[in-house]
Order: structure tokens, then sequence, then C-alpha cells
């Protein structure tokens, strides 16, 4: 194969892309244009589980991550969910489960489309830079431990700026990590939990103020 028949063969490779954005597109999202007119116009979050089955805790936790990225009014109840998966991957479950109520919770194709856009326009540079490595850093039980942190910290209404990307970003990183065996996306995700639980620190006496609060409230 001469030099110019090589670069002929990249150039026609199609680009790399998340195995996260791959089950998405089996689940019938799509970022092009003009969708399918055929397709479903909403999935439950238990279609999702079920495809989780295939994905693993990585895929549901990516997709509700991204989901309540530009939606901020369901950080509470996707928070919820997302630190309910955690515990299970601590306790060591294989496969995600989630009460009947929440399975049966609709979420719009377009919905979807717009978190399949997000993966396809904003994170190819994850794409390119994850592969299978550094396994022995991915241990389930510690990382379902950050995640549950990482989540309950993104379900309370604490009053720190941007406080919901400082918890989504790292949430993102281990859900990449999970599904593309890549320990580099989970150490970098540990180093991002132990800043967020230093910042809990610096906020600490805010914190508690409003964990009062909602004690008060809910009694």
């Amino acid at each position: 194969m001469d030099v110019e028949t090589a670069r002929e063969t990249i150039a026609a490779a199609p680009p790399p892309r998340l195995r996260l954005a791959e089950l998405l597109r089996e689940l019938g999202a799509d970022d092009s244009d003009s969708p399918p007119p055929e397709r479903a116009p909403s999935l439950t979050v238990g279609a999702l589980v079920d495809k989780a089955a295939e994905g693993g805790f990585g895929f549901l936790i990516g997709v509700l991550t991204l989901i309540a990225i530009p939606f901020v009014g369901l950080s509470t109840p996707f928070g919820l969910a997302i630190a309910l998966l955690g515990g299970q991957l601590m306790l060591g479950l294989r496969h995600p489960w989630l009460p009947r109520r929440a399975r049966r919770r609709a979420l719009s194709m377009t919905m979807l489309d717009r978190v399949l856009a997000l993966l396809a326009r904003r994170t190819r540079w994850l794409a390119r830079l994850s592969r299978r490595r550094w396994e022995l850093v991915i241990q389930p039980r510690l990382i379902g431990l950050c995640i549950v942190l990482l989540a309950l910290g993104l379900a309370l209404p604490l009053p720190i700026p941007g406080s919901n990307l400082v918890f989504l970003i790292p949430l993102l990183l281990y859900a990449v990590g999970i599904l593309e065996r890549d320990g580099v996306w989970i150490a970098l995700g540990h180093l991002a939990t132990v800043i967020d639980m230093a910042l809990l620190l610096v906020f600490g006496a805010t914190v508690l103020t409003v964990l009062e609060r909602l004690w008060h409230w809910l009694a």
C-alpha cells in the first residue's frame, strides 16, 4: 500500500464514536436534521434500563447525566436516580434496577436526540482519546461510592455557583470510563470527586443550613 492509498484509507475511515452514542442510536435517537418519522415519539426509562443490561451501568448513568445538563429542573430527580444506580454498583450488583414508578417515566425522543447531538458535536474529543487501558483502576465498588456522593450533591439545591456542572462532569467521566473500559477517565473522575468533596467542605456551613431547612420541610 503506497502513501497516497494509506491517506485515502485514513480519510475514508469513520470518526471514532463513543459506545454511549452507539447505544442511543440503537434505541432510535437521531442527531440529523430530519429524524425518521416512523419512530416512537417517546421512550420509557424502563427501556433505557433494559438497554443498560447490554451496556452496563455506564450507559444508564451517562444518559441520565447528559439529560440533566440542559434541564436544570431535572437535576434533583435524576440525581437521586443516579445515586440509586451508584449504590447498586457499590453493593456489587451486575445489572441496573429502578423502581416501577421510575421505569414508567417517559422520555421524549426529542430529548434523546438532543443528548445524542451533544455527544456527537461536543464530546468528539472523548471518543478520540478513549480506549481500553488501565483496567486495574476500574473498581466498581469504589466507583459506585463516588457516584453516590456526586449524585447526592447534584440532587441537593446547593448554593454553589455552577454546582450542577461541578457534579455532572465527573459523572460523565465515570460513565465513559465504565463503558469504554478506560481507567484513565475513571482516575480523572476520582480526582474530580476529591475536588468536589473539598468544595463541599469549604461551603460546609451553607450546606448544613440547606440540609437543616430541607429536614424541617420534610418534618
